[in-house]
């Protein structure tokens, strides 16, 4: 098959051809994991006396539970430090960020590398045009002691995104409309978008809409390369896109955030690896630089990495965001694992940027998950109550 996809997975198992369904191994070109997974990882290492091989590349954060909220975490991240001097691991273990990314910040991705990594949302790098699939922690140390990687070759499915974006709809809210509208259609398929609206999308954008598709059940997303043309499966309007909200349980279950605007909230969160760019915290910013958090909300911010809070700090985003009633956690996946860093209790109603809403992700199984962009969370967070962005914001 002629397509991008298919040519470059052809071209990574030195096949002369793949097609959807058939079995091949792939030489992997980067291995991620982070603390959440690590220690099933070691685990597997351990019992079996495997090593990494040589040729393999592999990249493990600190991102989940950092600084250590527990004894047990703590003592993790010890054990981890030795395991990554002795497997010639880059590991990032003092608060640089986020996995996905620290990796887009400090790596070299291209267009057809090939990353596995034991995270759900390794497909951020496919904003980079990069092909990446998520594994659990046994086919992560498979792959990363043999170089290589067998897969049954998805079927891709090529999105046309055409169009300009109203000013208050973000990548986020054009993910949100993907999975409500196509989510049965793209289940265990490889989502390649293009068009002009990924065209004048800038690379956090990018990188927002690849990191929340998986929730929909994909096998990878990625960004067409330059130059590549493929021909159309679905095409979308952009333009006819507006805010879009998860509700509680599920992505699956979208809808406007003005059908939920009576809803009070308790709890807002931006950030992490979906939402903590600079240019999400300069949105939220431009919101709390003309308002304060309601007084009956806790709203956490948790910057992507540290270059990103860096920047916020030169840029006087941070000082912004603290004096409105804000909290800012140090850089990682803050409380989204639902680990430390601000956990929801019984009673909680939270709406946030994070990539997933199932019950007890961030705590408390009974606390209810509202997802949206980092506009809606942020107006949300200073009028107390789910809050739509209208055009004339």
């Amino acid at each position: 098959m002629s397509s991008f996809f298919y040519r470059q997975l052809a071209k990574a198992s030195k096949n002369g051809s793949v097609r959807p369904g058939s079995t091949i191994t792939v030489k992997v070109d980067l291995a991620l994991a982070h603390d959440g997974t690590g220690p099933e990882i070691i685990d597997i290492f351990n019992k079996n006396g495997l090593s990494v091989a040589q040729n393999s590349r592999v990249i493990i954060t600190l991102d989940h539970c950092f600084p250590a909220p527990t004894i047990a975490d703590r003592q993790f991240q010890k054990d981890i430090q030795n395991f990554a001097r002795v497997n010639n691991i880059h590991l990032y273990k003092n608060g640089e960020g986020v996995l996905h990314q620290v990796v887009a910040e400090d790596e070299s991705l291209w267009p057809g590398m090939i990353i596995v990594g034991a995270d759900g949302h390794v497909a951020t790098a496919g904003a980079f045009g990069a092909i990446a699939f998520s594994v659990q922690p046994a086919s992560f140390v498979h792959a990363v002691c043999e170089g290589a990687y067998q897969l049954s070759v998805p079927e891709q499915i090529v999105i046309s995104l055409e169009g300009v974006l109203h000013a208050h709809v973000m990548a986020r809210d054009v993910a949100l409309y993907l999975i409500h509208h196509f989510g049965e259609q793209i289940e265990d398929k490889a989502v390649v978008l293009t068009g002009s609206t990924i065209d004048t999308m800038n690379i956090s954008e990018k990188m927002t809409l690849c990191n929340l598709l998986p929730e929909s059940s994909v096998r990878t997303v990625l960004v067409l390369p330059q130059g590549e043309q493929e021909q159309a499966d679905i095409s979308v309007d952009t333009q006819e896109i507006q805010p879009m909200m998860a509700l509680p349980s599920t992505p699956m279950k979208i809808v406007r955030p003005s059908q939920q605007s009576d809803q009070e909230i308790s709890v807002a969160i931006a950030g992490g690896c979906s939402s903590g760019r600079l240019d999400d915290m300069k949105i939220i910013a431009d919101v709390l630089s003309k308002n304060e958090v309601h007084q009956d909300v806790t709203f956490i911010i948790t910057p992507g990495s540290r270059s990103i809070m860096g920047s916020m700090d030169r840029m006087d985003l941070s000082s912004i965001l603290r004096n409105s009633g804000a909290v800012i956690m140090p850089p990682g996946c803050g409380p989204c694992p639902g680990r430390h860093l601000g956990i929801l209790s019984e009673d909680d109603v939270a709406i946030t940027t994070t990539p997933r809403n199932s019950p007890g992700r961030i705590g408390s199984p009974g606390a209810k998950i509202y997802l949206a962009s980092p506009l809606t969370v942020a107006l949300s967070a200073v009028h107390g109550q789910i809050t739509e962005p209208t055009e004339m914001m």
